[in-house]
């Protein structure tokens, strides 16, 4: 019975432990990345507007720039516009949309669970409580029930 105990302790502690810190989350280094869709090869792109999210051949605007914020979490920032970072929109559709609005405006911290070494990985926002990074057509949103590696990380440079 005692060790019943002490493994059920031990076995919460580890439980504790793993939602505390982000085990799963990708080693992506802080820098200029492709972010491809793996079932089209298309990119990320952020367009115009607040439900501007969506994917198009990869090119010098698709672009971003991975920055990690110490705590598992990362900002996906647009390196052409001043403090800009890929956002969820304000515009109450379902499932929400994406944009690119000005970093802290909007919900904009991303956990990247998997490898990062050019295998698909999931982008979360937040730690996936408010869903995963996916698409609809070429729609980009932001859905609670695609938690599946979709995104291949191109480093750049």
């Amino acid at each position: 019975m005692r060790i019943r105990s002490i493994l059920s302790l031990a076995a919460s502690a580890v439980a504790v432990a793993a939602l505390a810190t982000p085990a799963q989350a990708a080693d992506a280094a802080d820098g200029a990345y492709f972010i491809r869709d793996v079932r089209t090869g298309a990119c990320l792109a952020g367009g115009e507007g607040p439900l501007g999210g969506h994917i198009e051949p990869c090119n010098p605007g698709t672009v971003w720039e991975i920055r990690n914020q110490g705590n598992g979490l990362a900002e996906i920032r647009d390196p052409r516009g001043a403090n800009r970072c890929l956002a969820l929109s304000p515009v109450r559709i379902y499932p929400p949309a994406v944009w690119v609005d000005e970093c802290g405006r909007q919900p904009d911290q991303w956990t990247i669970q998997g490898p990062a070494d050019e295998v698909p990985v999931v982008i979360s926002l937040y730690r996936g409580e408010l869903g995963h990074l996916t698409t609809e057509g070429r729609r980009v949103v932001v859905s609670p029930d695609s938690g599946r590696p979709q995104w291949i990380l191109e480093r750049l440079g």
